[in-house]
C-alpha cells in the first residue's frame, strides 16, 4: 500500500470537491449543465458526521463530472478501495423519452441495467422538452414520467424528478439538490464505515513485526480528506489528531527500529510549520516510515489549516506554543547525533 503514496498526493492536489457522477442516457448534458452547475455549492445541506450525528454545512462543494470522462474511467479496484473519497457521491441519471412504445422496449430496459448496482446512490431526471403550448406533447411527457415513477421510485425511496425544459417546476431545483444531499450522506456514511473498519484492522497489527505505518497513514488521511471536503472540519480535525497521538507512539516503541530523524539536503533544517505542502510526503519516507522532523511539521501544518477553516486562531497559536516547547525537546536529543553526521559527510 505504501507504493500508492505518491498517487494519493498527486489525488489530493487535484480532488477538493465531491463529485456527483452524470450518466446522460440523452445526450440531455449541454442542455442543463448551465442551470446544474450555477447552484453550487449547495447551502445548508445536512450531513452526518463521524458519530451520525446531523450537521448543516454551509456552501457544500460538489463538482459535476460525466461518466465518460476519463477521470472516471480505468480505475483498478484496489485504487478504487483506497481511494474512495475520490469516487462519486451520487450519480444522476438524464433521461427524455417522446414515445410511449420507446420507453417499454428500449429506455426502460436500459435504465434498469443502469442502476441495478445497488451500491450507488442513484436517482433519474427526466427531461420534457414539451412546450407549454403543445397539450397534446404535455401530456405524454407526463405519462411517462408516471410510468417512470412506477418503475423506479419505491416506498421507501423517491428515485425520480422532473425537469421542463420550458418552464421548470418552481420545486424541481429545491428537489434536485435534496436528493443530490441525500444521496451524498448515505455514500458519506458507508465510506466512513468501510474506512474506520480497514483503520480498526491495522490499528489491532500496531505492535506487530508487520506492522506498516504507511499503510495506515494513507487509510487515516484518506478518511480525514474525506472529511474536509465535505467540510466536516472537526472531524477531519480528530482524525488528524489521532494519526498523531499513533505516530508518537511508533516512533516511542521500545525495540523498534530507529528511522532517519530528518533530511541532511540543503533547507532541511529548516521548520514549515503552516505550509503542509513544503515538502512531498514522498520525500519524507525512508523504509516505509515517515523522518520525523518533516512529518510531525506536515501533521501540525494539516491541523492548523483546519483550525483556521474554524475559526480558531487562537487555538493555533496556542497548540504552535505547546508544539515548539514540546518539540524543541525533540530537536535537542537529535542535535548531537546529526551534527555529528553532518560533520562526518
Amino acid at each position: 500500500m505504501a507504493n500508492y503514496l505518491a498517487q494519493f498526493e498527486t489525488i489530493k492536489s487535484t480532488c477538493d470537491r465531491l463529485v456527483i457522477a452524470v450518466e446522460d442516457v440523452s445526450d440531455l448534458w449541454p442542455l442543463v449543465k448551465d442551470g446544474f452547475e450555477e447552484r453550487t455549492p449547495f447551502r445548508k445541506a445536512c450531513l452526518n458526521n463521524k458519530t451520525r450525528s446531523p450537521i448543516y454545512v454551509d456552501k457544500l462543494p460538489v463538482e459535476f463530472i460525466l461518466t465518460t470522462d476519463a477521470r472516471l474511467r480505468s480505475r483498478f479496484p484496489q485504487e478504487q478501495s483506497l481511494f474512495w473519497f475520490r469516487e462519486p457521491y451520487a450519480t444522476v441519471v438524464l433521461v427524455t423519452c417522446e414515445d410511449l412504445d420507446e420507453f417499454k422496449t428500449i429506455l426502460k430496459p436500459r435504465l434498469k441495467l443502469i442502476v441495478q448496482n445497488d451500491e450507488r446512490e442513484w436517482f433519474i431526471v427526466f427531461v420534457s422538452k414539451a412546450h407549454p403550448s403543445n397539450d397534446q406533447a404535455s401530456k405524454l411527457a407526463k405519462k411517462i414520467y408516471a410510468k417512470l415513477e412506477v418503475e423506479f421510485n419505491t416506498k421507501k425511496r423517491e428515485r425520480c424528478c422532473k425537469l421542463d425544459l420550458h418552464g421548470a417546476e418552481v420545486n424541481f431545483w429545491e428537489d434536485l439538490e435534496s436528493k443530490i444531499v441525500e444521496s451524498i450522506r448515505n455514500t458519506l456514511d458507508r465510506r466512513v464505515q468501510f474506512y474506520e473498519e480497514e483503520i480498526r484492522k491495522l490499528s489491532e497489527q500496531r505492535f506487530m513485526p508487520i506492522w506498516n505505518f504507511c499503510n495506515f497513514f494513507i487509510l487515516k488521511e484518506s478518511l480525514a480528506y474525506m472529511f474536509e471536503m465535505a467540510h466536516l472540519h472537526e472531524d477531519s480535525l480528530r482524525e488528524y489528531d489521532e494519526l498523531e497521538l499513533c505516530y508518537l507512539e511508533t516512533v516511542t516503541t521500545p525495540n523498534v527500529k530507529q528511522r532517519d530523524f530528518g533530511g541532511l539536503e540543503k533547507g532541511d533544517d529548516q521548520a514549515a510549520l503552516l505550509n503542509p505542502g513544503c515538502k512531498s510526503l514522498t520525500q519524507i519516507v525512508q523504509e516505509d516510515s515517515f523522518r520525523e522532523f518533516e512529518f510531525r511539521q506536515y501533521l501540525f501544518a494539516c491541523q492548523s489549516k483546519l483550525l483556521f477553516k474554524l475559526s480558531r486562531p487562537m487555538e493555533v497559536a496556542a497548540r504552535g506554543h505547546s508544539f515548539i516547547i514540546g518539540f524543541s525537546k525533540t530537536l535537542t536529543l537529535h542535535e548531537v547525533f546529526i551534527s555529528a553526521i553532518v560533520l562526518h559527510n
